[in-house]
């Protein structure tokens, strides 16, 4: 939205899709993002770590520990959350 190339019900789908939120969220999201140009990237990097931690939690079951989730993830510094996921599910594989 901030270079002209999205209209609103475009970043609306786009917080739908990418950000896995309900239309009303998305909306809500969409309104703010024009007042903060690092909103879509920040709620977007969000709710990608929340995703992960669902997804870790799926694979651990009983064994999941939020605190353990926490460290893991800190530990990885700061790439992008693409390479943290795919570096912390493949960590898991090999457990």
């Amino acid at each position: 939205m901030h270079t002209g190339n999205m209209t609103f019900d475009q970043a609306v789908e786009f917080f739908q899709k990418e950000g896995y939120q309900s239309k009303e969220t998305a909306t809500v999201e969409t309104k703010r993002a024009p007042a903060i140009p690092r909103t879509c990237t920040n709620t977007l990097g969000k709710l990608e770590i929340m995703k992960l931690r669902e997804d870790m939690k799926k694979k651990q079951g009983a064994a999941f520990s939020l605190e353990k989730f926490h460290d893991d993830f800190l530990r990885q510094g700061f790439p992008p959350i693409k390479i943290v996921r795919e570096a912390m599910l493949a960590t898991l594989a090999t457990l």
